[in-house]
């Protein structure tokens, strides 16, 4: 991308205040005049007609020109007063902008030096107020030089996309960005700095790796074809420090073009870069050498050095470099493989090494992106399983660590396997697990043909089940039965998303239960982070009814220091804190604010039914600062209740609370 140089602005902002002395900075005519005489008088020779115009704000005109390589040509705005910002792009084929200003005015320029003759676009944006305008091109370089250097050479010259500099492997190279052109910007990169090109010919598989040491901040990015950042395959902008940037990437034969460049605006100077070409290996080769995997054993590993010899369905292509093992499947199974690594990883499975199509499964992003899970039933056989990297692009590489777990493909024999082996939960959370069980039972949202575990569920009063599955490895449902195996005993059934969290809430008579796990398909298995909670309502009821009331106008202190964590909220954390209830009774339609100061975190919800936690109508943790929280609603005629709490686990002390009550 180019713009024009500061002497080019500053003969258009110098002309176009002399032009305003005289009138009204809105009358084109007169500021046209002003800016012909500056840059006719810097040798820069009007090369096009005048367009004319208005637009409202935002609104965008479209003017075709045609172009030719080896010639420079600034295009010039001028808008009236009414547009306080206009803005000038040229865009090539296939949408390529290839100059715009970079000014906020009601003058705008934008220089362009093509590569390729043709057919162009001059855009050009009202984008803060609306009026008339006035387009103008100029062709030619302007007397002085390029003003600072930073438009230097224009689109040709060494270092630039007409004339790359040509790499010799192995062999350290001396560069300087001062003087540079201004043509692209990569990603890693943000801002405009001046530029030097290479470029590199790669005549066989190879893993090249590029490094620059610069006197600046540097940054060095990779493309397919020269200028266009669209074809970008890597880009680095520090490597340790801001003096340091590498790109390490796997290339097939052709014509690869490097960029160093500077990261921000003007960042120039000195350099020495150094590149180098591995040729790789056939990857039978490399196939034959995959490390085993064994079974229940954790592998460790980095990405950081390898090549990029395999690619997947997922994880956008998965192009980054990667490590194979092998994995040896001794009966029909389920498979379980899970990865843990410091950088965007990414995992997959194949039955032939060398085969892309024999992928059998393939995950990116496991609840975060740093964790990656396959699970799968396979057959008898030897897989190869590979660690690698989202994307291609900006590297994603790093240490990872590989565990492989296997159960029979029918399971069977897990805790809670069947209604002959029902487990009882555990207090307080737990940790459950499908992968060795077998197939018993099914709900009414699924569980047909996939892996279950079955818990009583023993209800002495009539008692509210509230479930939370967090991290689950499977998809698939939640369901309680009153007789175990019979569907039509179903009390409710709820499904269950991978990696997400899942929730099941429902109001039990006195009675047995089971309350069953299910996966959704017979791949569906794995565990998940458990917490079941029997709340007894008679109790809960009871403290509902005697809650002390809250009075309009009045403070009310208190403390939620050694309270049991009766009440649970949607924010704060989900609130599992010591709480204190209040009651809140409204004669009228009212607009009710609570405000709540505390010593700890706190937080505040509101509810229409006191212990169904689904009528939640409003909940605040944070207002301005984690000691103060608000609620603020407009509700009907009727009793509320409102509950002082606190942020997650453990957060209690004291408080003082305020309510005030007006008209809507």
């Amino acid at each position: 991308m180019t713009r024009p140089t500061p002497r080019l602005l500053l003969a258009l902002t110098f002309a176009t205040a002399i032009a305003s002395c005289g009138g009204s900075s809105g009358q084109l005519e007169p500021r046209f005049v002003a800016v012909h005489n500056a840059l006719s008088a810097m040798g820069l020779a009007q090369s096009g007609p005048i367009s004319e115009g208005s637009l409202p704000e935002g609104g965008v005109v479209t003017i075709p020109v045609e172009l030719q390589s080896g010639d420079c040509y600034t295009f010039l705005v001028l808008a009236s007063s009414g547009i306080q910002d206009v803005d000038v792009r040229v865009i090539g084929e296939g949408d390529d902008e290839i100059a715009r200003d970079v000014t906020h005015d009601r003058q705008a320029a934008a220089r362009a030096c093509p590569e390729r003759s043709g057919q162009y676009q001059v855009r050009v944006t009202a984008v803060e107020g609306g009026g008339s305008y006035l387009v103008s091109s100029w062709s030619g370089a302007p007397r002085g030089g390029s003003g600072g250097g930073m438009m230097a050479s224009g689109p040709g010259g060494p270092g630039t996309c007409a004339e790359p500099i040509g790499v010799e492997f192995g062999v350290p190279m001396n560069g300087d960005t001062t003087g540079a052109p201004q043509l692209t910007q990569g990603p890693c990169a943000s801002g405009n700095s001046p530029e030097r090109v290479y470029r590199i010919d790669v005549e066989q598989r190879s893993q090249i790796s590029a490094v620059l040491q610069s006197s600046f901040d540097g940054s060095l990015y990779l493309l397919r074809t020269c200028g266009q950042i669209s074809t970008m395959l890597d880009c680095n902008d520090d490597a340790g420090d801001t003096s340091h940037s590498q790109i390490d990437s796997t290339l097939e034969e052709g014509t690869y073009y490097l960029v160093v460049d500077g990261y921000g605006d003007g960042s120039a100077g000195a350099y020495e870069l150094i590149v180098n070409a591995t040729p790789l290996r056939p990857i039978a080769a490399v196939c034959g050498d995959a490390a085993p995997l064994g079974v229940g054993q954790s592998v460790q590993g980095t990405t950081q050095g390898a090549a990029d010899y395999f690619q997947a369905t997922c994880a956008d292509g998965a192009r980054q470099p990667d490590r194979a093992f092998r994995l040896d499947v001794a009966q029909r199974s389920r498979v379980r493989v899970r990865q843990t690594s410091d950088h965007d990883g990414a995992l997959y499975i194949r039955s032939s090494c060398t085969d892309p199509g024999s992928e059998v499964a393939c995950n990116d992003d496991f609840v975060d992106q740093r964790r990656s899970l396959v699970t799968t039933v396979l057959d008898r056989g030897t897989y190869f399983v590979y660690a690698d990297g989202f994307g291609a692009g900006q590297a994603q590489v790093g240490n990872f660590t590989l565990t492989a777990d296997t159960a029979p493909a029918a399971g069977g024999g897990a805790t809670g396997d069947d209604c002959q082996a029902v487990a009882v939960p555990p207090t307080g959370p737990f940790t459950l697990d499908t992968m060795p069980a077998s197939d018993d039972l099914r709900g009414s949202c699924g569980g047909q043909n996939a892996a279950d575990v079955v818990y009583s569920l023993n209800v002495r009063a009539r008692s509210r089940l509230d479930v939370m599955l967090r991290e689950s490895e499977f998809a698939g449902s939640m369901y309680i039965q009153r007789t175990c195996g019979d569907v039509a005993s179903e009390v409710t059934c709820q499904p269950i998303q991978q990696g997400i969290e899942s929730r099941l809430t429902q109001v039990l008579d006195p009675g047995q239960y089971v309350l069953v796990f299910d996966g959704q398909t017979p791949e569906s298995f794995g565990s998940a982070n458990a917490e079941i909670t029997l709340t007894d309502l008679a109790a809960l009821e009871r403290s509902c009814r005697t809650a002390p009331l809250l009075r309009p106008g009045r403070t009310v202190n208190g403390t939620t220091a050694g309270q049991s964590d009766d009440f649970q909220a949607t924010c704060a954390g989900e609130a599992h804190s010591g709480d204190v209830l209040y009651r809140l009774r409204l004669t009228s339609r009212s607009v009710v604010r609570v405000d709540m100061s505390s010593d700890y975190d706190g937080a505040l919800h509101l509810r229409r039914d006191c212990t169904d936690p689904t009528t939640e109508l409003a909940c605040n943790d944070d207002e301005a600062d984690n000691r103060h929280s608000r609620i603020q609603t407009t509700l009907d005629p009727g009793t509320y209740f409102v509950v002082v709490d606190g942020f997650r686990e453990g957060n209690e002390g004291s408080y003082s609370l305020e309510v005030d009550v007006s008209r809507p």
